[in-house]
């Protein structure tokens, strides 16, 4: 078998045939001939036949033997009578603007899903920057319209990427698991930016929408939604309840001399566990605290019997004992639970719709585990694109061709 042969079922690269070879010092030259004589455009795909020019191009392809291999060949420069406009031709081998072949791309993507940026380059020979434009350019062709299809019960949430409040939206279909979309920012105009993208047809199928109580999202899927229900994240509602305990706590701890304030010092765990996760000690403080401190006492058991109410399976008993609840904040002359009241009041169609469909954020909050994770084996990232593209990488479900080591 000649040399030349060899390499062609090496390289396994379509559209092209392996013409010659040259080695310099650690680097393998491989000369390289088009099987095609139309010219593609890479914007629109239209094929055409005149050229304007040929100039030679390198591009670098995976190692063979230890040996780093360009391919060389010519590239040719076309008119498209649709985009009307000279670009350089599309080949097969390569993704347009790339001078890596797509076996290397697709290798440095099948590796950023798996370890950080900076051991990707190390390991394959690239600039920090040069795996992150990868990566988008993978992004790009890998991630179809089609994950907007089908779309029933979606989940919102944000994330800090950055200090100074740097934020990223994510969206996430709970039916897959996998997030569909993300973008720059945490207000009513970034979300909407994923509505407009979806379109009204599409956006006419989903059902429920979870989200925590971020006015910002619930302005832009009023709007963009209004047939669909949303669902209030029972986490987030449970930790305003645990918050207006704290509140009262830290009054009480306030208007109490110091010689007073014993048995209220270090209870702030103790108020806020569930019955069952209470051990004896909590108890016995507890029953102290009933004895001693009215208000605080009232606090707790305005708070368990808030979060009783989520354990409830039928939405009406549910609606009936939150109504019950209500009454009892306006009039438990606690200040933190008169404005939870109100809070609860105005937001109570999305309370009582955790009932009846038991959607919750959690799997956005596991997402949101593996975006930070994500950003932190990166020691940080600079921009909101380059966490995008690596949570579309390594959370959509994306598959990239296996990666032969040894």
């Amino acid at each position: 078998m000649r040399v030349t042969s060899l390499l062609n079922k090496l390289l396994h690269l379509p559209g092209l045939w392996v013409r010659g070879i040259e080695f310099v010092g650690d680097t393998l030259f491989v000369d390289i001939e088009r099987r095609f004589q139309l010219l593609t455009c890479p914007e629109c795909g239209t094929r055409v036949r005149g050229r304007f020019e040929e100039t030679m191009r390198h591009w670098r392809h995976r190692a063979l033997g230890g040996f780093r291999v360009l391919l060389r060949g010519p590239v040719r420069r076309l008119r498209c009578p649709h985009c009307d406009a000279v670009r350089t031709e599309r080949v097969p081998w390569a993704r347009a603007g790339s001078i890596f072949t797509r076996p290397f791309e697709d290798a440095v993507g099948l590796l950023a899903q798996k370890l950080d940026h900076t051991a990707v380059a190390e390991l394959l020979g690239i600039s920090w920057i040069t795996v992150g434009r990868i990566a988008t350019r993978l992004i790009g062709e890998k991630l179809l319209p089609e994950r907007f299809e089908n779309l029933r019960r979606i989940g919102v949430d944000e994330i800090s990427y950055r200090k100074n409040h740097k934020y990223i939206t994510v969206v996430v279909d709970h039916d897959t698991g996998r997030v569909i979309w993300a973008g720059k920012g945490k207000s009513s105009k970034a979300l909407g930016a994923f509505f407009e993208e979806l379109g009204t047809e599409r956006a006419a199928q989903i059902e429920l929408v979870s989200i925590d109580m971020s006015a910002a999202f619930i302005k832009a899927i009023q709007k963009a939604l209004p047939h669909a229900q949303i669902v209030f994240d029972r986490f987030h509602v449970a930790k305003l309840a645990q918050n207006a305990v704290t509140e009262v706590r830290r009054a009480e701890m306030r208007k109490l001399a110091p010689d007073e304030k014993t048995w209220l010092k270090g209870t702030r765990w103790v108020l806020l566990k569930r019955p069952a996760k209470r051990t004896p000690k909590d108890e016995a403080r507890l029953a102290v605290i009933q004895q001693t401190n009215a208000p605080v006492y009232r606090a707790v058991l305005l708070k368990e019997s808030f979060l009783e109410i989520f354990n409830q399976a039928d939405p009406d008993k549910a609606e009936c004992d939150v109504k019950a609840w209500l009454k009892w904040a306006a009039r438990s002359r606690l200040k933190p639970f008169v404005r939870l009241g109100r809070t609860i009041r105005k937001h109570l169609g999305g309370i009582l719709a955790f009932i009846e469909s038991r959607l919750t954020n959690a799997r956005l909050e596991g997402t949101n585990n593996k975006i930070r994770l994500l950003s932190h084996r990166s020691y940080g990232l600079h921009s909101a694109a380059s966490l995008i593209a690596m949570v579309y990488l390594c959370c959509s479900n994306i598959t990239l061709p296996e990666l032969q080591l040894i």
